[in-house]
């Protein structure tokens, strides 16, 4: 299981037992989305990263979006 599903049955746990207002759970909602999407785009420039590594290194372009 990774950190997004871990993270996504905490916050169904808590809204089971708190009674959240709408805001803040769409609020929980979007911030687990952005978690899924940051964590998607990291895997894709991690494989990037690893296959230009195979190729004699890195470009720029991809070194910068990685340290940031």
């Amino acid at each position: 299981m990774d950190k997004t599903e871990g993270l996504r049955d905490k916050a169904a746990s808590i809204k089971e037992r708190e009674t959240l207002g709408q805001e803040t759970q769409e609020l929980l909602d979007e911030l687990l989305e952005a978690l899924a999407e940051s964590e998607r785009s990291n895997r894709a420039l991690r494989r990037a990263a690893l296959k230009a590594a195979g190729t004699g290194g890195m470009s720029t372009r991809l070194k910068d979006a990685l340290y940031e």
